[in-house]
């Protein structure tokens, strides 16, 4: 189906008009055409009976209505014909506008046949992705925050649904959008003001970069985006310090879960990388670093390194024997793949991790594999912007996964005499352990407390 016919029938479930005497939206016409798009997708017949609709749509309703609504199938059946979507087959006379007991004797004298329009049940019979759009306008408008798969699975609609993360099926990258309006309506950036989509539970599902605050700092590939809250929005800048509560803590989550993040650029970003009219969506990003730091106006801001997802991969570097401790890299070099990417030096991973026999230095544990031991080599500060630390062996440690991630979160740091302060709790040593023939610098554990310098409790817990 043309783009234009799915907008207008994403359109026409907007323009329902549904009770909202409660303070929310009444659900019984969203699920009579969840009802017949099902049909649709199983290939039923288009038109029912109203004696043979009731039952089925009376249970439907009862079920995944609102709660303490009563379930009254007569309604929605007839309500419908109102819209571009819906139609009454074999009726004598005007349609009644009154709902009870007239209404009801009504569908019983006449017993019409109702379902959808015939070229709506043609198009969402033939075309999954247009009846999944029109699914999830209807889920977005009237089911938001809610798990959908038991309705689903009632109304016929088996195929997997959209559930918010990653790429939004139909839609390629650099695919414009003229307002905020028209991203929520695609599900690619639901909020309409919002530069964070997510939960502190579930992590983000997007976010947009348009110039709206003063920190973001735009390499293309790289982003340092500034967390959401304490904004004056007529100037841009900030009048108060952020908190790491709503988007800020989803963006935390989605660090920790190692999910994509969807990227729209506005117009208002910076040029080199922004459309000139509207909205673009730019593709996935992961979240690789977050810390706090005071921004241009002098307010504490969150910050977040994302960086694009490869498009290749790189080829591995050999990995040598390590008698000695390499030199490594004060100013790691870049390569040009598609992307700029740094190369990070595998003979100081390696010499750090063997030189410690792949023991953790915060736990003492080391993990035996079917192919030998392992344990991770973890950057103290950085390498990437725009932080830029060495790849040198100073700036490197050994550790367990677990802690691994609990220092890059700023939930484990280390003191100038290796002291080591958890906020996650579980065992550990008293201070990081230290050889000879490797020598944690000093400067890069200072670095990393300035940036974790904020107390951890209002963070979410890793997952």
């Amino acid at each position: 189906m043309l783009q234009e016919g799915v907008e207008e029938l994403c359109a026409a479930v907007e323009a329902l008009r549904v009770d909202h005497s409660t303070g929310l939206p009444a659900r019984h016409q969203p699920i009579t055409l969840l009802w017949g798009l099902g049909r649709a997708a199983t290939g039923h017949p288009r038109l029912v009976p109203w004696t043979d609709a009731r039952t089925e749509l009376r249970r439907l309703l009862s079920k995944y209505g609102r709660p303490g609504s009563t379930p009254s199938p007569e309604y929605p059946f007839v309500a419908l014909s109102r819209s571009p979507l819906w139609e009454l087959d074999g009726v004598t006379g005007e349609v009644p506008q009154a709902r009870g007991s007239k209404l009801r004797q009504w569908l019983t004298a006449q017993n019409p046949r109702g379902g959808l329009r015939d070229d709506v049940y043609t198009t969402m019979a033939a075309d999954p992705a247009a009846r999944q759009r029109v699914v999830e306008a209807l889920l977005l408008r009237f089911f938001d925050s809610e798990d959908p798969s038991g309705l689903l699975h009632d109304c016929r609609l088996t195929d997997p649904v959209f559930d918010g993360f990653g790429a939004v099926p139909g839609i390629d990258l650099g695919h414009p959008f003229a307002d905020r309006r028209a991203l929520a309506a695609a599900r690619v950036h639901r909020p309409n003001q919002a530069g964070i989509c997510g939960t502190a539970e579930q992590g983000a599902e997007s976010i947009v970069v348009s110039g709206g605050y003063e920190d973001d700092e735009d390499y293309g590939d790289v982003i340092v985006y500034t967390g959401q809250g304490g904004r004056d929005p007529d100037t841009g800048r900030q009048v108060r310090d952020q908190e790491l509560t709503r988007g800020n803590a989803a963006l935390v989550t989605s660090l920790a879960t190692g999910a994509p993040v969807r990227v729209v650029r506005g117009a208002g970003g910076e040029p080199e990388y922004s459309p000139p009219t509207g909205l673009r969506y730019d593709g996935l990003f992961r979240v690789e670093d977050y810390w706090s730091e005071r921004g241009r106006s002098g307010y504490l801001v969150w910050r977040y390194r994302l960086t694009q997802l490869p498009q290749t991969a790189a080829a591995p570097q050999p990995t040598m024997p390590a008698p000695r401790q390499p030199e490594g890299q004060q100013a790691p070099p870049r390569t040009r793949v598609s992307t700029q990417r740094i190369v990070r030096s595998t003979a100081v991973a390696d010499f750090v991790k063997r030189s410690h026999d792949y023991t953790c230095q915060v736990c003492d544990i080391r993990l035996a594999t079917p192919t030998g031991a392992y344990a991770e080599a973890a950057h103290i500060k950085p390498l990437g912007r725009p932080h830029v630390g060495p790849d040198i062996t100073a700036n490197v440690l050994c550790l367990c996964p677990n802690h691994h991630v609990l220092f890059d979160l700023g939930m484990l740091t280390i003191g100038d005499d290796l002291a080591i302060t958890s906020h996650a709790g579980g065992p550990h040593r008293d201070r990081l352990r230290e050889i000879a023939t490797h020598q944690i610098g000093r400067e890069y554990l200072a670095y990393h407390r300035t940036r974790h310098s904020t107390p951890r409790s209002a963070a979410p817990p890793p997952r």
